[in-house]
């Protein structure tokens, strides 16, 4: 499916709206310039930016709001839209619990089953990139992933 371009720019502005009315409500530092909010406020305000330009394009360009196209209609195609989404809200609903180690990977891994992607190497990729993306913000950048259930070994 191929969406106007006016949409995904008119998506854009919302969500950088929508980031940058959150960021704003971060607590200040005293003495500090530049607090936690500073960067979420310049990425929020670069997405309306692009969203903006993107946006005018479109509309410029006319054209249909949405195009489906016929590679689409293939099941597995749909079965992994089903999996991000659907997998995406599970995973969100029980972050604190499952922990990212495990939901992440076992959504990587749908993913790729999904997909038609079934060797073993991309299981064990998935599972690699979750654990190093896990290791690098929790050990490196001090950010406190929840490692859930998985608590004792990460």
């Amino acid at each position: 499916m191929k969406f106007h371009d006016s949409i995904i720019g008119a998506m854009l502005i919302i969500c950088g709206l929508w980031v940058v009315w959150t960021a704003s409500g971060f607590p200040r530092l005293t003495g500090q310039p530049i607090g936690p909010g500073t960067f979420p406020v310049v990425l929020g305000s670069l997405c309306v930016l692009g969203g903006i330009g993107i946006g005018v394009q479109g509309l410029l360009s006319g054209g249909a709001l949405a195009q489906i196209s016929p590679h689409w209609r293939r099941p597995d195609r749909i079965a992994s839209v089903i999996v991000v989404v659907a997998g995406t809200a599970l995973l969100a609903a029980t972050f604190e619990t499952v922990g990212f180690p495990l939901g992440g990977s076992l959504l990587l891994v749908a993913l790729f089953v999904t997909s038609g992607k079934r060797h073993p190497a991309y299981i064990a990729l998935a599972i690699g990139f979750v654990v190093t993306v896990h290791l690098v913000m929790s050990r490196l950048l001090q950010v406190p992933i929840p490692a859930g259930v998985l608590k004792g070994i990460f």
